[in-house]
Parts: C-alpha cells; structure tokens; sequence
C-alpha cells in the first residue's frame, strides 16, 4: 500500500508527544489516548488493511470548555485519497471558520449534528489533507478556554451523532468481530462523556 498517510500522521502525533498518555487495548491496530490539563481526551486511531487506510483523530474538551469538538477522518483506499472529514464541532452554537478543500462530498444522513463549516470532501492531495493538521495546532492553541458553564450535555450529544455512523461498526465487526468491536466503539473511540 502507498504509505502517503505518513506525514499527516507524524506531525499529528508530534502535537502529543508531551501529553499524559493513557493505556488502551490492543485491537490489532494502532490506536492512542491521551489527557491532561488541557483535554479530556484525544483519540488518534490509523487502521489499515491491504487496501484501506484510515486516519482518525478526536480531541474532545473538559465540560467547561466552550472550545469546540475537534475531529477528522481521511480515508485512503488502494493508495487514492477517498474521503477526508474535519470539523470543529461547536458546543455554544459558535462556529469556526474552515477552509474550503478538495471536491465536496454530500454530508452523510446521520451528520446533521457537524457545524456548518464542516468538510466533507475527496482531498486532492496530501497538501490539502495536511490543512486539516494546520487547523488542529491552531485548535491545541485554544484550549482549555474554561467557563462556568456545563457542556456535557452537547458533548454527549456529538458522541451519540458519531455512534450513529452505521458504517463505523460494521467495518469494525467485519475486521476485529463483534465483541471487541463493542469494546473498542463504546469504549475508545466513542465513550460516554462523564
């Protein structure tokens, strides 16, 4: 497989190398949390098989944070970038400016929660993915931007949005089996917030 991916995952994690790290499962593919002082948590996932290539990334904010849910996806299939999703998802009905990138994709049926500013396209190439790496160090850069109000509870619901994505736990149930795909879905990728 065409490893093009690589940069866009070494800068991703160079942004975490100092971050408190937390201890995951192994699935059979490479996946890492961390938290600190200035997130709940960030997940960064790169599944692979023969063919497919998936980058994830998901910072999601202390609840008194009114900073937005940070995620992105690219999808690399037989060496082609397919798919690439980022938004900064807002919990205070604030919204962020993103840049335009790629060829514009429809927005899936079970995405009416992303912000209006959300991109969902097939990237042109590595250049315009990287964008998406450019707008997470702008975001780690806002963080924790604390208030004295609660967000859980639009927190929880970007969480239920996600769990909507049909196509996440039959890729996942069709690699790993059902049970540890339960495991990893409810538990790394989209856990509760509490």
């Amino acid at each position: 497989m065409n490893n093009n991916l690589k940069p866009i995952i070494d800068r991703i994690l160079s942004n975490f190398e100092l971050k408190d790290e937390m201890p995951v499962q192994d699935f059979g593919f490479h996946h890492r949390k961390w938290s600190n002082e200035r997130f709940r948590w960030a997940h960064f996932e790169h599944y692979t098989t023969d063919k497919v290539e998936i980058v994830h990334l998901v910072v999601m904010p202390y609840s008194n944070s009114e900073a937005p849910i940070y995620g992105f996806d690219v999808i690399n299939i037989s060496g082609n970038l397919t798919g690439m999703f980022l938004d900064l998802t807002p919990v205070n009905g604030k919204t962020f400016d993103i840049p335009e990138i790629g060829v514009p994709r429809p927005v899936p049926d079970w995405g009416g929660f992303f912000s209006p500013s959300f991109v969902c396209c097939k990237p042109n190439n590595v250049d315009e993915v990287m964008i998406a790496v450019d707008v997470l160090e702008q975001y780690l850069t806002w963080l924790p931007n604390m208030t004295m109000e609660n967000y859980t509870t639009q927190q929880q619901a970007y969480i239920e949005g996600q769990r909507a994505n049909p196509q996440t736990r039959k890729m996942l149930s069709a690699h790993i089996g059902e049970d540890a795909s339960n495991e990893y879905f409810y538990n790394y990728l989209w856990p509760d917030v509490k």
